[in-house]
């Protein structure tokens, strides 16, 4: 404990038995040592929590006042007195793990602390408070002291406020979540309606649980900012907390590590990491709810991205219990999502419009407490336009210039208001303002701006050694405001009253300086926090930012040595923010990263190696294009034999063997020079040699027999379980193309034996997708629902190209077995999933296929909508005419010319993806009467066992009148559990006998 009291300043005098003395502004004194001994406190409480968690816990009392400094004998000092008298009473009333104050020091830290109730002694020293806790780190919670003596004002909103109270009431009345959002312009009065609204939260019983944090204007990589700083609220966690402590006070739910930057991902897969974290916040959020109603406010979500916003629907969904998600924002959050709050049941909207002339007119009368000439108030109202920050900004405008001053407490006009400028927006005003502070004032600001909302003193002071900044004057002239402690241990920390004051700061600083001091942060930060995960993102920021590439020439002229230096720092921390936001699936971000980092490296070989990430990024989101882009301008900085040999092999293992993912394949000859130049380049037993011998085998896998070979062989010696999957998949191919239907099945069994030892949730949906087409061509139709059911289970985990791909496969289940109503009830997914990925082959193929289970329902109109979507919608590896479902459809209403256009277009190859186009033609050629086609093509079926081999038998039957023929066929519908297929059968199998 006396650790704790020494970092906040104090020292610890003696020991009492169990108790401690210690004492705060001696031998030197503190003008804030009232607030030290506050902090000291909470810290304490904090350590011991930490160590013995509940099942210990200290009483804390802390007094202020005059004491006697004595001296022992052996030299050692002591301290005696009233003061120290009452705070060992103070101390014994409290409660254990509270901490109970004086009147005295309560006084002494308003504004910096909240209580559970006035903390006063009485004459006697009874103590007739209660307990204190450390201010919550939302700015909307602080009590502002206003622009040099400007009182309070809350004008104009009363119904606003009623709403937000009601929409308490109700969530905890009805134990479950809502979301309200607080929309407004900058300035509009968001704050100042949530500080309001947080005193009252104070006082209502039970009282509410609250956590808040923000999101920033700044920096990429950041995604979950806000959320991280709940965290550190909640667990009372610091900046200086290293990542290591931080983790022990997660405890179990080391997964959150993530929403502060730490790399606690592991081995997971990034989507896998996300729905964990999204899974984990879920889970800790219902169990505070659990024990008491939680308020969560999250200001300033015009600047969240996607991903954040993603997750705060998904708690909305996932929790259970009395929560109200507060949210402030400006309009342009409905830009980026238009149905937020408003468009959803669990959500409410609430505008705030500028306040009215008379509200305006209410407000300066609050500010100043007195009247003004009324054309002074004229021009406020007017010039502010219902803004209220405009409004106090004005008026402490007017109070810097001298046209107000207080005179015996009251606001007098002291100059003729024509000799003062008015400026014309809210950014002029607070330029004028910050331009009338003192130069050294004036460049705390500057710097405070450039570090962020939040700034301290310490880096402050290094980033400008030749001043002597007061930070007092900001203070009073209220465009900072102190915070009740600090995130880093023996630093004193501020905010910016409001963002358009950092702003604003923040543009009037020259390039150069701005630059220097990005520079100057940055390494103070790396110092401080011993380069550090968790402030990656930040550090790639600032250092990104001191060497801006169309600044930088000019910034650092003279000075090439230290612009190399620098660049190599932003380089090194923009591809590190990078790996991180992947790990996280932070998609946007980490591209973004990589994309500052390409434009600042100077070294070809080290662009090849953010290229290469940034095709891995791109992979990650399925989106082929980007990661062909990438690779090919690799290529052209011309890397060395294994770098190209590695690049040439996923170009060509992407291109030609997954030619399915893109919208438009490369062409032919592109993937084959690909692939030639891999197996070129690639030595003997390396991956990349593996990997191109896959590509091989499933690009042409009628000739690809030994490449599949020759890459299982190489594949099971590196060891590699990526590989080893993928040439078992080849294998299957192979074997497919060849009508080894059973070896088919086999290969894609050992394919997903081996999936245990890949992590990647893409990799398992792929292979169980492709097993169960495997399967079915095998006809071991029973064993492709549990395949099904497990593509669906990791698609609702993953993205609309995974989701698009698991329909397809159900669709097909459907209407392979006849389950017509299951296949309709499908249809609204299928769409669904079309919409979501137009860019994929198999989501209008999954339409036609639900189409034909419409028409055996009856739907007619309905399956009509769905076959015109399918020609009017981006058609990938089309025609669309090849798709056998058409052909059935066809055969289905009878329309015999249209199934004789069709057999020109549906393949008589296997196809991998399409199982029925044999059945399908055989089934119409049968019924068309082209006996010497059936013959022909029946024949590559009649000896294997395979999915089509029944339809082979059914169609020789017919076009032969042979019943013993159709009679086979029908046990071997039967065998395989195809009821609806066994059915037709039988029912032709009468019409053949009775014809005879």
């Amino acid at each position: 404990m006396a650790a704790e009291v020494e970092a906040a300043g104090g020292t610890v005098e003696k020991f009492i038995g169990d108790a401690v003395v210690a004492a705060f502004g001696v031998p030197a004194a503190q003008e804030d040592h009232a607030e030290r001994a506050l902090h000291a406190a909470l810290a304490m409480q904090r350590r011991l929590a930490e160590i013995f968690g509940e099942s210990l816990s200290l009483r804390i009392g802390v007094n202020t006042g005059e004491i006697v400094l004595g001296r022992a004998r052996e030299g050692s000092s002591f301290v005696t007195g009233d003061t120290v008298n009452v705070a060992a009473r103070l101390e014994q009333a409290a409660d254990p793990g509270a901490v109970l104050v004086g009147e005295r020091t309560a006084h002494a830290v308003r504004g910096a602390f909240e209580f559970a109730a006035p903390t006063t002694v009485d004459a006697k020293g009874k103590p007739q408070g209660i307990s204190c806790q450390q201010l919550v780190r939302a700015l909307s919670l602080m009590r502002p002291r206003g622009v040099g003596g400007l009182g309070l004002a809350f004008v104009g909103r009363d119904a606003e406020l009623e709403l937000l109270q009601a929409t308490c009431r109700r969530v905890v009345d009805e134990g479950r979540p809502h979301l309200l959002t607080v929309l407004g312009e900058a300035g509009v009065g968001k704050t100042r309606l949530m500080r309001e609204f947080w005193q009252w939260l104070g006082v209502q019983s039970p009282e509410p649980l609250r956590r808040t944090g923000r999101c920033l204007p700044y920096g990429q990589g950041i995604t979950y900012w806000p959320l991280g700083e709940i965290l550190k609220e909640h667990f009372g966690m610091l900046e200086s907390d290293r990542p290591e402590a931080l983790l022990l006070r997660l405890g179990a739910r080391k997964i959150l590590g993530l929403t502060l930057g730490l790399d606690v991902a592991g081995d997971l897969h990034p989507l896998v990491a996300r729905d964990r974290l999204h899974d984990a916040w879920a889970e800790f959020l219902e169990e505070l709810v659990g024990e008491q109603p939680a308020v969560i406010l999250v200001e300033d979500l015009h600047w969240a991205d996607d991903e954040l916003l993603d997750l705060l629907e998904f708690l909305l969904r996932g929790v259970h219990g009395p929560m109200l998600l507060l949210c402030t924002a400006r309009p342009e959050l409905l830009d980026v999502r238009p149905g937020w709050g408003g468009a959803r049941r669990i959500g409410t909207l609430l505008e705030l419009e500028p306040l009215s002339r008379e509200d305006s007119s209410r407000m300066i009368e609050a500010l100043l407490a007195t009247d003004i000439p009324a054309e002074m108030r004229r021009l406020v109202v007017v010039k502010a336009e219902g803004n209220p920050f405009f409004v106090e900004e004005l008026l402490g405008a007017w109070i810097d210039q001298g046209a107000l001053a207080l005179d015996k407490g009251r606001w007098t006009v002291r100059e003729p208001l024509a000799g003062f400028e008015v400026p014309d927006s809210v950014q002029a005003v607070l330029s004028a303002r910050i331009d009338l502070l003192g130069p050294d004032e004036k460049a705390a600001l500057q710097a405070a701006s450039v570090i962020g909302r939040f700034f301290w003193t310490g880096p402050i002071y290094e980033l400008l050694p030749e001043t002597t900044p007061d930070f007092r004057v900001l203070e009073e002239r209220d465009f900072v405001r102190r915070r009740s402690g600090s995130s880093i241990a023996g630093e004193t920390e501020f905010v910016f009253k409001h963002q358009l004051t950092r702003e604003v700061a923040y543009g009037s600083l020259p390039k150069a300086k701005r630059a220097r001091l990005h520079a100057g942060f940055a390494a103070w930060l790396e110092r401080f926090g011993g380069s550090r995960d968790d402030h990656a993102a930040l550090l790639a920021h600032h250092y990104a930012e001191s060497v801006r590439p169309e600044d930088a020439d000019l910034v650092w002229i003279g000075d090439e040595d230290e612009l190399e230096r620098l660049g190599e720092k932003a380089v090194a921390w923009l591809r590190r923010a990078a790996e991180l936001a992947a790990s996280r699936y932070e998609i946007r971000e980490a591209l973004a990263l990589l994309d500052q980092a390409l434009a600042l490296e100077a070294d070809d070989r080290a662009k090849i190696g953010i290229l290469r990430k940034v095709g891995e990024v791109h992979m990650l989101n399925y989106d082929p294009e980007g990661f062909r882009r990438a690779m090919e301008e690799a290529l052209a900085l011309e890397p060395d034999r294994a770098v190209a040999a590695d690049v040439y092999a996923k170009l060509a293992f992407y291109g030609r063997g997954r030619a399915y993912m893109w919208k438009e394949p490369p062409p032919t000859e592109l993937g084959e020079r690909w692939l030639t130049k891999a197996l070129e380049l690639a030595e003997r037993k390396t991956e990349a040699r593996a990997e191109a011998l896959i590509a091989r085998a499933l690009s042409t896998p009628d000739a690809g027999a030994e490449a599949a070979a020759e890459g299982l062989v190489l594949a099971e010696a590196l060891g590699t379980p990526r590989l080893i999957v993928s040439a078992c998949e080849a294998q299957a191919l192979v074997a497919s193309t060849a009508g080894r239907f059973g070896q088919a099945c086999d290969w894609a069994g050992r394919a997903l034996e081996a999936l245990p030892m890949v992590g990647d949730p893409g990799v398992r949906i792929h292979q169980h997708w492709l097993a169960g087409f495997v399967f079915l061509r095998g006809g071991r139709i029973a064993d492709v629902a549990p395949l099904a059911d497990e593509c669906d289970r990791l698609a609702a985990q993953l993205t609309p190209h995974e989701e698009v791909h698991a329909v397809a496969l159900r669709a097909l289940l459907h209407s392979v077995k006849g389950q017509w109503r299951e296949l309709g009830q499908l249809t609204a997914r299928a769409e669904t999933a079309a919409e979501a990925n137009a860019e994929t082959q198999l989501n209008w193929r999954s339409l036609v296929v639900c189409a034909l289970g419409l028409v055996h329902l009856g739907e007619e109109a309905k399956a009509r909508m769905l076959e015109e979507r399918v020609f009017e919608g981006p058609v990938v590896a089309g025609p669309p005419e090849r798709e056998p479902a058409f052909l059935r459809l066809a055969l289905l209403r009878g329309d015999l010319n249209e199934a004789a256009r069709l057999l020109g277009h549906v393949p008589t190859s296997v196809d991998p993806w399409g199982l029925d186009a044999a059945a399908a033609r055989l089934d119409a050629l049968a019924v068309l009467g082209e006996r010497a086609r059936v013959e022909e093509e029946a024949a590559a079926f009649l000896e294997s066992d395979s999915y089509t081999r029944p339809f082979a038998l059914r169609a020789l039957g017919l076009v032969r009148g042979e019943p013993a023929r159709v009679a086979q066929a029908l046990a071997q519908f039967d065998a395989m559990g195809l009821e609806w297929q066994a059915a037709e059968t039988r029912a032709l199998n009468e019409l053949l006998r009775e014809s005879r």
